[in-house]
């Protein structure tokens, strides 16, 4: 762990320098960036970033790129924050690393809506330090677009350092015989049909939660911190529940007892305690953290909380009519739509 600042500090005098800061922090003990520098001006700052850029792969710690600061601390105080971001600091990202595979096959993964993502299985490459063998082809107007298509030599980039793309194709390596890429018919995880709406550049399976990839994603989101944080509700305990038969709907999770819990592989009855301790617990949750939790489509966590807020109870949410629910900030037609669908 690397530390750059100091949150609070009771009972002793900090200095009013962000780098003199960093000093005390060390001397307390504290592990902080040897690569942190005073840079004067703009032709200081983009001075250190070029070498910054060029030291990147020799560093013991992965980056993206560079934080510049106001070292006055005063000033720092002074200039404050917007929303969650401060105004007294601003990154600089790298350029993403980019190398050459050959495309093998693709996949097409279900997302919580129904969504298909098509997956690119790459020959494994190394790219800023990381073994890529998989990265997101986005959808099927990405790949008419780029001209993607099976056996292709193509250009992979780790998109902020994070989640791998396929950028475009090298043409003049593609080989004789390549196959084009085309957007199945029918879902391959439940066999439902696959339909894509006029207009939308993704197609989805209609399969609702009788789809088992559809299910095992909305358990995962019904139970993330932000939702119904159920701690200990996994991956892989939703995959075992679902492929076992046992829960067909989210209502089920609540229906779970201990002798079905603790038979499971890895499960353990002490597990299965802590698991259906943490159900009840979920039960106290707030409104908007429910309505949230719920999943529906274009409902994010400030959509929630306005539904919320105007709304008392799910009764009355479940009787609004889409001119009522378009009357509230950020929900739009398309939002009011979906959750009059949903319901």
């Amino acid at each position: 762990i690397y530390c750059y600042g100091i949150g609070a500090c009771e009972g002793y005098p900090l200095p009013n320098s962000h780098l003199e800061q960093l000093e005390l922090l060390k001397q307390f003990g504290f592990r902080v960036s040897s690569e942190t520098k005073k840079a004067i001006g703009i032709e200081g700052c983009l001075e250190y970033y070029q070498n910054m850029l060029a030291k990147r792969n020799e560093l013991p710690f992965e980056i993206d790129g560079v934080v510049y600061k106001i070292d006055s601390i005063p000033l720092q105080q002074q200039l404050g924050f917007v929303s969650r971001a401060p105004r007294f600091a601003c990154a600089h990202k790298f350029p993403a690393s980019e190398e050459m595979t050959r495309l093998l096959s693709v996949d097409f993964q279900v997302g919580r809506t129904g969504a298909l993502t098509p997956v690119a299985r790459l020959e494994p490459v190394s790219v800023g330090g990381v073994t890529v063998s998989n990265a997101t082809l986005h959808n099927l107007d990405e790949i008419e677009r780029k001209d993607i298509r099976i056996g292709d030599t193509v250009i992979i980039r780790r998109a902020g350092d994070v989640i791998p793309e396929v950028v475009s194709v090298v043409l003049e390596k593609r080989p004789e015989h390549t196959e084009t890429i085309h957007l199945p018919s029918r879902c391959p995880v439940c066999g439902s049909e696959v339909v894509r709406e006029e207009g939308e550049a993704i197609a989805r399976c209609i399969g609702g939660l009788f789809c088992k990839a559809q299910l095992k994603r909305m358990m995962w989101h019904f139970a993330s911190r932000k939702a119904m944080y159920i701690e200990g509700l996994g991956s892989v305990l939703i995959d075992q529940l679902v492929d076992e038969g046992i829960v067909h709907h989210l209502a089920d999770l609540y229906q779970l007892d201990l002798t079905t819990l603790a038979n499971l592989p890895r499960m353990g009855e002490k597990s299965a305690k802590n698991l259906l301790q943490a159900l009840e617990d979920s039960k106290k949750t707030t409104f908007n953290r429910f309505l949230y939790a719920l999943g529906i489509r274009e409902i994010g966590e400030a959509s929630a909380r306005v539904l919320a807020e105007h709304f008392s109870d799910i009764q009355s949410l479940q009787a609004a009519t889409v001119e009522e629910l378009m009357t509230l900030n950020d929900i739009g037609p398309v939002g009011a739509d979906y959750i009059v669908h949903f319901f």
